[in-house]
């Protein structure tokens, strides 16, 4: 069969006519889907719009192409897009399956089957076996029955049906894609990343699958598994051999959650002399001043951290399960051991209040972070915050879906009680600029500073910032 993948892009289809979604990383998880597809026989393109975000682009690939199933990759953001494509991809034949899978399938996908009839098959969480085995069915005659395929939600005699998500792939026995679909080159261009770690080409890969933490935020439900480090580290040798990679991002939800495992794989990249700068995102109780060290040796120049607030308050709220302490004392020994960090912080969390975010951006500021990222607390259709919610009556089940099915981030519900949605945005602003524009940062910065080589890149992370953190907001 004749598949094609699509990564489906965060800003209106509609809207676009030009541009590039190029600060992202290459489609990780469409990579692996696909090689799995291609072991089974199966042809198999990858269109990322993402770097050609125009629908007359992706109808131009459908017209040449013929596959007979339509993959399409969607995050919650931009999920209107997924209506869009699959209305357009069936006007040109009806007869294409289109499945559709991706962090999106954090939303129901019985709800994503009725609004769109032009959804086929929905497949949640990892996609290698179910997708491939869908294929696999689609392409016999005769004898399928879906009811086998884990995760697959179809629809059957006017009805919807979804199997339940019951078995996760074995990470050890992952195999690293031998097919990379997309240019390297092409991602990341304009992205802090590259300010951090240089210019591209930036490679995307896993050590583990799932996570093992309830953050209750986040819809991420499967379980944690780890690669095999052997594995992982050949194919970082592999990477660059034939990709000329220099740098690496690490896609795992928390690279360190097993520290064995983490000080495994980085022990092998320095026997293998790979002499790879790497980033990768952790949180701070994954942590040790000794394992940093190491990371160091093997190259890691910058860490995010999911710190989320300086309140402990608010990190119970969010079921987050780290302290305070715990906190400073990772940023501390991150300092030490001369690697970067990035602070994911989020605002408008349940009871918070605007002195408290307030504070919680000046203790930010005071901790020695070298960059930070501020987010509003959303409330995704299946998360265990969005059902608080709606058990509380604090948002209204369908309105909120809705509020995800439209793929605007506006229209996402929030859940607090103390602060509108517009002063929470005020906020946003507020203490994004209050962070990168004072000038004890900049001089901390400019003390930071090694060698002509971090000028260049201070330079131009001045440059990013200052289009990406204030331009923005004007």
């Amino acid at each position: 069969m004749n598949i094609l993948f699509v990564r489906v892009p965060l800003e209106s289809c509609e809207l676009v006519e030009y541009g590039t979604f190029s600060y992202f990383g290459e489609p990780t998880g469409l990579n692996y889907i696909a090689e799995a597809a291609a072991k089974r026989g199966h042809a198999v393109k990858i269109h990322d719009m993402y770097l050609d975000p125009s629908p007359d682009g992706l109808l131009s690939v459908v017209s040449d192409y013929r596959p007979d199933v339509v993959g399409l990759s969607s995050l919650i953001i931009g999920y209107d897009n997924v209506t869009l494509l699959s209305k357009m991809v069936k006007a040109i034949d009806p007869a294409i399956k289109i499945v559709v899978g991706g962090p999106c399938t954090f939303m129901p996908s019985i709800l994503m089957m009725q609004y769109n009839p032009d959804i086929d098959y929905v497949i949640k969480g990892e996609g290698e076996v179910s997708f491939a085995r869908l294929c696999d069915l689609l392409a016999a005659t005769a004898g399928f029955d879906f009811r086998e395929i884990d995760g697959l939600a179809y629809r059957a005699d006017g009805h919807i049906v979804e199997n339940p998500k019951t078995r996760f792939i074995n990470a050890r026995s992952i195999e690293f894609p031998v097919n990379r679909y997309q240019p390297y080159k092409d991602y990341m261009q304009g992205s802090i990343i590259t300010t951090i770690l240089g210019t591209p080409p930036i490679v995307f890969m896993e050590a583990s699958r799932g996570c093992s933490f309830k953050c209750n935020f986040c819809g991420v439900s499967e379980p944690y598994r780890k690669r095999d480090p052997e594995k992982v580290v050949s194919e970082l040798e592999w990477l660059k051999k034939k990709h000329n990679a220099r740098h690496v991002i690490f896609a795992d939800y928390s690279f360190t959650a097993n520290r064995i495992h983490a000080e495994t794989i980085c022990s092998l990249m320095i026997e293998r002399n790979l002499k790879l700068e790497w980033g990768c995102d952790t949180r701070v109780d994954c942590v040790s001043l000794p394992l940093l060290k190491l990371m160091r040796r093997a190259g890691c120049r910058v860490i995010f951290y999911g710190i989320e607030s300086f309140s402990q308050q608010t990190l119970d709220v969010l079921n987050k399960g780290t302290k305070i302490a715990a906190i400073h004392e990772a940023l501390k020994n991150t300092r030490k051991a001369g690697i970067q960090s990035l602070a994911y912080m989020m605002l408008g969390a349940p009871g918070e209040t605007r002195e408290m975010i307030l504070k919680n951006a000046e203790t930010l500021h005071k901790s020695g972070v070298d960059y930070a990222l501020w987010g509003i607390v959303r409330l995704f259709s299946g998360t265990p915050l969005f059902e608080s919610a709606v058990q509380m009556g604090v948002v209204h089940k369908h309105c909120g879906e809705m509020g995800c099915l439209s793929g605007d981030i506006d229209q996402i519900p929030v859940f607090s009680n103390t602060l509108t949605y517009d002063e929470m945005k005020d906020l946003e602003m507020n203490v994004t600029r209050r962070f990168y524009y004072r000038l004890g940062y900049v001089i901390r910065r400019l003390t930071r500073i090694r060698d002509g080589r971090e000028l260049v890149r201070l330079i131009k992370q001045v440059r990013y910032l200052f289009i990406n953190n204030v331009l923005r907001f004007c």
